[in-house]
């Protein structure tokens, strides 16, 4: 992704399907393959899902690893002076992390880690020192089952990142397991729209998986009518929580839906899960967004990378 300026920082959300989930060849290949793809984003900060591992220890010294593989950084000083590695333990296995370049700092004390009652994957964040200004960012993995439990969670989510009024300008790295529920004004009427050009799921036949989904009825004849679940995606638009894409009006791209184990299959069906949003001290410093769709990222996760560029300069009021 080409930087538009100079002083711009470039951030990234990538879920690295079941990364270290064994130590197979086939799992050997699949962490080149991730370790690669991160290495040509060249990005700044990154937001990683799906760290596999069976207890804290474990999991701190793989993201270590990762971390070192791909020339970037992930400890976080703390009160008592040792460092701690920025990441957040899931309740089910999968953990969440957050590594950046040299060059970017992290403040002190500022490691926040939510996982076990609080989300059913989990939460961490840190603020960066991204060149005298404090910018904080984080990475979120949400629950792939339960509809309303998702909701409730992405509340609980907006009230961590965006109070008390007048935290630091933040960005949220995730797979958000929802399509975005943004709106856009259209510059022709002035009405607000959907930034999704269409509904995935209503074009799609039924299937028993799509109850973590979607919302349905049934007509007189007793046939299921069924169409995207909106209320968590509109839980995180309603309570200040921006989709970097739909700020920018970029280019639809879906980020989830393709075989990683063939990257020329049709493969399932496409949709936007994974995303950055930003709180509205970030918005009027968003420059551009990118999801990097190569035959590289397609064989190495079931997920794309996605990537917002901003500028700290630019950074505004909420």
């Amino acid at each position: 992704m080409p930087r538009t300026s100079p002083d711009s920082v470039l951030f990234t959300t990538y879920n690295t399907l079941n990364l270290f989930q064994d130590d197979t060849p086939l799992q050997r290949d699949h962490y080149r393959l991730v370790v690669d793809s991160i290495r040509a984003l060249g990005t700044d900060v990154l937001a990683v899902q799906e760290i596999r591992a069976p207890d804290e220890q474990t999991a701190q010294q793989r993201l270590g690893q990762l971390a070192d593989d791909v020339g970037l950084h992930c400890l976080v000083p703390r009160p008592d002076g040792e460092d701690s590695p920025a990441l957040a333990m899931g309740p089910h296995g999968y953990h969440c992390g957050l590594l950046w370049r040299e060059g970017i700092d992290p403040v002190p004390c500022s490691l926040r880690r939510h996982g076990t009652g609080y989300f059913w994957h989990s939460l961490v964040s840190v603020a960066l020192d991204v060149g005298g200004a404090q910018v904080r960012h984080a990475a979120h993995h949400a629950t792939p089952f339960g509809r309303r439990m998702r909701a409730d969670q992405n509340e609980l989510l907006v009230g961590l990142v965006t109070r008390p009024p007048g935290v630091l300008p933040t960005l949220v790295g995730a797979d958000w397991n929802t399509i975005c529920a943004d709106r856009v004004r259209d510059q022709a009427t002035g009405k607000w729209a959907w930034y999704e050009p269409a509904d995935p799921f209503a074009a799609a036949e039924w299937s028993s998986g799509m109850i973590f989904h979607c919302q349905w009825d049934y007509d007189e004849c007793g046939r299921r009518r069924h169409r995207a679940d909106l209320e968590a995606g509109d839980v995180l638009w309603s309570g200040g929580l921006y989709d970097a894409a739909a700020a920018l009006r970029a280019p639809w791209q879906p980020t989830f839906g393709h075989d990683p184990g063939d990257p020329g299959a049709a493969g399932r069906m496409w949709c936007r899960i994974d995303g950055i949003r930003v709180t509205g001290q970030v918005v009027s410093a968003l420059r551009a967004h990118h999801v990097e769709d190569t035959d590289l990222t397609r064989r190495a996760s079931d997920h794309l990378p996605v990537t917002a560029e901003y500028v700290p300069a630019a950074l505004g009021s909420a």
